[in-house]
């Protein structure tokens, strides 16, 4: 058979718990054997574990004596031992990297990841010729902290983010790496929030150049056992982090051009990794939660339309805006509730701007609003008409949330960095005099 099964494929060696276990006996079983995840076995139904959801449950001050069957757990996605991988392909998820293998009755078998999927399709292809750099178009980069940060504010990041790890650095220079490992660690240990990240994170920091290529990159995961690489420039600066994930996205789009060639073979799987590339171009370009335009998305389309207003001498005028308060909506409510005000104050903000206009998430409860053919007065306008839209709207079991907008108008000697940091300082502006309100500055010189 061309395409193998998936028991011939699956790892068996699965490190487990039971259902009835402990979230402690759970966190105690992924730190011994150095796991950043662990499967969580219910006779036929099969969960997982991962440092994230310590976080989320950390932060949630949940118990760690509760059983796991009383607490909320993702389920994983199960296919029969006895499937082919083209089936297996239509369970792969930006999620879950791990797919349980089950025998005939249910239960556990063993565990396929994206990648041994994607390395038994054609295992003649090499990616040798792409290079690491070429991911970075595809991400909005990494996330760094100063070694004196407090962990708590780095949970509360990794918590809402895609990443599950940061680079700790001093000016441009990587001092350390907080990694799944790390977070395992440190919660295990139980030390107090307020412990600086130069306590808990690894150093120093193992660095792959951004001119290896995928193949190299592919290697270098396998030899060390990491799951991510960080790429470094010539001159050691940090460029990216690129995941395992990154590296199966960029395999999938070279071998769906190289389907095309052996269309009447091929046919079914070009179909399927032709879907996953229309999937992943929208992850790299929409936020998960929200569904608008995500960061880097945000910076390629303001690139866009700087450079019309440069040749056309238009007028551009940017908001920041802030729901206020919303740590308390989500240490109060929880974070389901707080997701919910997300997305609902996203769709208000839709439905009260322009098709034309370019509405973001910018990150956590913050969002980013360029209004094109507008200046500070009409940016002032559209946002105060946000403002009260959002401060009449009533939200299931939260009451009223309020919001705080900076508006600045976008000069033609800006960059991005100038304009988000004027609209920033206008914003922080409304939160001091009170919050719920728009402060507008004018172009370049502005000081609140």
């Amino acid at each position: 058979m061309f395409f193998p099964t998936l028991g011939l494929i699956a790892t068996t060696k699965v490190i487990t718990v039971d259902i009835h276990q402990t979230l402690q006996e759970a966190l105690d079983t992924m730190y011994y054997h150095n796991h950043r995840s662990i499967v969580v076995v219910n006779k036929t139904l099969h969960y997982i574990i991962s440092t994230k959801d310590i976080i989320r449950f950390k932060l949630e001050k949940i118990d760690f004596s509760t059983p796991l069957s009383q607490i909320l757990l993702r389920p994983l996605p199960s296919i029969d031992k006895n499937s082919n991988i083209i089936m297996a392909l239509n369970l792969t998820n930006d999620l879950d990297e791990h797919i349980c293998v089950c025998n005939e009755d249910g239960s556990l078998f063993g565990l396929v990841t994206n990648s041994d999927i994607v390395a038994s399709v054609d295992p003649q292809i090499v990616l040798d010729t792409l290079q690491l750099s070429t991911i970075f178009d595809k991400k909005y980069g990494y996330k760094s902290f100063s070694p004196d940060t407090q962990m708590l504010k780095v949970l509360e990041y990794m918590q809402n983010s895609n990443s599950d790890c940061v680079i700790i650095q001093e000016d441009t220079t990587a001092v350390g790496i907080l990694t799944s490992k790390d977070i395992l660690s440190f919660v295990g240990s139980d030390m107090g929030k307020d412990i600086c990240v130069s306590g808990v994170m690894s150093s120093p920091v193992e660095t792959l150049s951004e001119k290896a290529t995928i193949s190299e990159g592919i290697e270098y995961l396998r030899k060390r056992h990491f799951k991510r690489i960080v790429a470094v420039n010539d001159a050691g600066e940090v460029m990216g982090i690129v995941t395992q994930q990154d590296l199966i996205a960029r395999t999938y789009l070279k071998w769906s051009q190289l389907m095309q060639d052996h269309f009447k073979q091929f046919e079914e799987i070009a179909q399927i990794l032709q879907q996953k590339n229309r999937h992943l171009t929208e992850l790299a370009t929409k936020d998960a939660l929200t569904g608008i335009h995500n960061r880097h998305m945000f910076a390629e389309l303001f690139a866009k339309e700087f450079a019309i207003l440069k040749r056309d001498k238009i007028k551009l005028s940017l908001l920041m805006i802030d729901l206020d308060h919303f740590k308390a909506v989500n240490d109060t409510y929880g974070h389901n509730l707080g997701d919910y005000v997300l997305k609902t104050f996203a769709h208000l903000v839709s439905s009260s701007v322009r098709e034309a206009d370019l509405f973001a998430r910018w990150g956590g409860e913050e969002f980013v609003l360029l209004l094109r053919n507008s200046g500070c007065e009409e940016g002032y306008e559209v946002a105060e008409k946000i403002r009260n839209r959002l401060a009449e709207q009533v939200f299931d079991e939260v009451g009223h949330v309020t919001c705080s907008i900076g508006i600045t108008e976008v000069s033609a000697d800006d960059t991005l960095q100038d304009a988000i940091g004027r609209a920033d300082n206008a914003m922080y502006t409304a939160k001091k005099e009170g919050r719920n309100r728009s402060v507008s500055c004018e172009a370049k010189g502005w000081n609140p």
